[in-house]
């Protein structure tokens, strides 16, 4: 299975705190039947210009693979390069979007704010997916079902050229299966993550994600769920260890 949402690589963002701590969990991934992951650190236009963050992302993996040893590269899973891109209004304007997207595609990993969207915002995010060449995936789609959003807003997203992607944690839940189970079953939801942080505090989870899954869904869904990923990324661009 592909974890589309990591916070993997260290010292770019609020996810690994060291290059130790980035290899575990890798191998934390791998064990649980992870074989890829897209290494999706956040981007804030806040906090980062694009230059800079593209030299410092490059530079953590850099280090990742300079501390892998012979047997770390065995059990760990392949790694592709991506960014979780904070919603600021006028993104849909930047000519620097495909800089930002899974590296070798057109998907870009764009986050919804956590204030209830507005038409603004929505308007947005649809520019991207209907005016330009990239599509735009939404994290953690999960996280919004129970807040302020209005429904509607997340279900325009049902039938837009966007894709939705559902955290482990939420899966996990089995009080949250009753919100899940149909838009896993339907397709609606097509792809996964962990969106783990470091090996304690939201650790690398989606292993057992998998495993609740198969129980709730069957294989059939599972399958199905890898094969969207998979499509997803046939033009990735894996990175060299």
């Amino acid at each position: 299975m592909i974890d589309f949402h990591t916070h993997i690589l260290h010292n770019i963002d609020d996810g690994s705190h060291n290059v130790e701590e980035s290899i575990t969990m890798l191998k934390q991934s791998y064990a649980q039947g992870i074989d890829t992951v897209v290494l999706t650190s956040h981007f804030r236009l806040g906090e980062h210009k694009i230059d800079s963050y593209l030299k410092e992302r490059q530079n953590r993996f850099d280090e990742i693979r300079e501390h892998l040893t012979e047997e770390d590269k065995k059990v760990i899973p392949k790694m592709i390069m991506g960014s979780e891109v904070e919603y600021i209004p006028g993104m849909n304007g930047w000519d620097y979007l495909d800089k930002l997207t899974i590296k070798g595609t057109n998907y870009i990993m764009t986050e919804m704010p956590f204030i209830p969207w507005t038409d603004a915002v929505v308007k947005t995010i649809d520019d991207i997916a209907l005016n330009s060449p990239f599509t735009p995936i939404l994290p953690h789609i999960d996280r919004y079902f129970h807040t302020f959003t209005k429904e509607a807003y997340i279900r325009h997203y049902f039938d837009m050229p966007v894709k939705l992607q559902m955290n482990a944690i939420y899966i996990n839940s089995v009080n949250n299966i009753q919100y899940y189970k149909s838009l896993i079953e339907t397709g609606i939801i097509d792809v996964l993550g962990s969106d783990c942080h470091s090996c304690e505090w939201r650790p690398p989870d989606l292993g057992r994600a998998i495993k609740m899954l198969r129980e709730v869904c069957g294989q059939k869904v599972l399958d199905e769920i890898d094969a969207r990923g998979r499509e997803i990324l046939k033009t990735a661009v894996v990175e060299e260890v």
